[in-house]
């Protein structure tokens, strides 16, 4: 029997091979794709089960990716601000509206206008014996991010630079408004505006030039310098392909009721694409998804910071606590200190799973403040933690079993996400 140390020591390995041979893995480039089709190929080998393999077509730069562009349009705006406000206020408020639309809360209305391309979702089932009664879920995502410029140079400021140029934007179309109330067209002063009153709608914006310069450089789309996402994802994906393996080498381990899937989810870090198109592709299959719990791995590397990730902020998802109180026992019982989160920024790939109404939890050993490791060029496999990748393998061994005695004493229910 492979004891976990050893296990740690295959995720590792996995990891080191994936970056040696395809360094980066941007949404739905070349090099996503060959190291899908390599991690296609592990999958098999490693649970004894030939994978299915999905495409789906998704816009990478329509989300995220998308954020310099903003900055560029924010420019735009704020030029035109001293030509004249209504050209301003249209592009400003534009520019807002896509943020909140695509970069906030992932709806992907405008995806359509972006290029398209590849990326594929991939799952190995492993059943047991006898008839199944409820299915357990590890996914991860097989993608890596573009390179965040400011979280590698000063993580601490970058939040706050990255506020400053969204209020930036938000005060040209305010500046811009309260120009068209007062009949300022041009840049003279209007009769009956107060001195102080025109010198805040005349340098307001331009005080927020450095703010809007910030979104234009928020990320670079260069794939030399973009993360090679060891911790972000091939932790996940490596020790989610190892609870295959076990159950694999350890068949009495796996109830003959319980159904496991292996799956390897593609471009996350573009909006949750892969896990949407799962969902979209799966969401009440009966015969694939039984009664799912869903454990959504992503980023294994901190060992101060095992995190149950209880849903995303910025898309208003709650996960489910059933599971969020298992993998709280299991972190317990690990001899680790437990910690309860919501997702700060961005997404996870159980908010899709959430709002299909189905069982879901993030198991996370990240630290959750910026910090110059993730999203950047230092996102690298010497900086791993062996510890932690062990750590996490008992953790979900132990979530395993209190899933399957859970299922046993409880009746399921599926319930939209609140």
């Amino acid at each position: 029997m492979t004891t976990s140390k050893e296990g740690a020591k295959i995720v590792f390995d996995f990891i080191k091979t994936i970056i040696d041979k395809h360094g980066p893995r941007l949404p739905g480039s070349d090099e996503e794709r060959a190291a899908q089709a390599d991690i296609a190929e592990y999958m098999e080998q490693e649970t004894g089960v030939k994978p299915v393999v999905e495409p789906f077509r998704f816009a990478p730069r329509a989300s995220i990716g998308a954020i310099p562009y903003l900055g560029y349009v924010g420019l735009a705006a704020l030029i035109l601000y001293y030509i004249h406000p209504i050209p301003a206020m249209i592009l400003a408020l534009g520019d807002l509206i896509f943020a909140i639309v695509q970069v906030f809360l992932y709806k992907g209305w405008f995806d359509r206008f972006f290029k398209q391309e590849t990326s594929n979702n991939t799952y190995s089932v492993i059943d047991g014996k006898g008839t199944i009664d409820h299915t357990i879920v590890f996914s991860a995502h097989t993608d890596s991010s573009w390179l965040w410029r400011m979280a590698v140079k000063n993580p601490k400021t970058m939040i706050l630079r990255t506020v400053y140029g969204i209020v930036g934007v938000a005060a040209i179309a305010i500046g811009a408004l309260i120009r068209l109330i007062v009949g300022m067209g041009g840049l003279k002063r209007p009769e009956g505006l107060s001195l102080p009153l025109y010198l805040v709608v005349l340098l307001v914006p331009l005080l927020c030039l450095p703010g809007i310069y910030s979104l234009c450089i928020y990320l670079t789309h260069k794939k030399a310098v973009a993360s090679p996402g060891a911790m972000d994802n091939l932790t996940g994906i490596g020790t989610a392909i190892y609870m295959g393996r076990y159950f694999k080498e350890n068949p009495d381990k796996l109830p003959d009721n319980c159904r496991i899937i292996v799956a390897a989810l593609g471009a996350e870090e573009a909006g949750l694409k892969g896990s949407l198109a799962f969902m979209n592709a799966h969401a009440g299959d009966e015969n694939l998804l039984i009664n799912p719990y869903f454990v959504n791995l992503d980023s294994l590397r901190d060992y101060d910071h095992f995190n149950a990730v209880k849903g995303d902020s910025w898309q208003f998802t709650k996960f489910d606590d059933d599971l969020k109180n298992m993998l709280i026992t299991a972190f317990e019982n690990a001899g680790v200190e437990p910690h309860v989160i919501a997702n700060p920024v961005g997404g996870c790939d159980s908010t899709p799973i959430c709002k299909k109404g189905y069982k879901t939890i993030t198991f996370a050993a990240q630290n959750p403040i910026a910090t110059d490791y993730y999203h950047t060029y230092k996102d690298v496999y010497s900086s791993l933690d062996m510890n932690t990748l062990e750590k996490s393998i008992d953790i979900l061994l132990d979530v395993t079993d209190q899933i399957h005695e859970h299922n046993a004493n409880n009746k399921y229910e599926v319930k939209k996400c609140k």
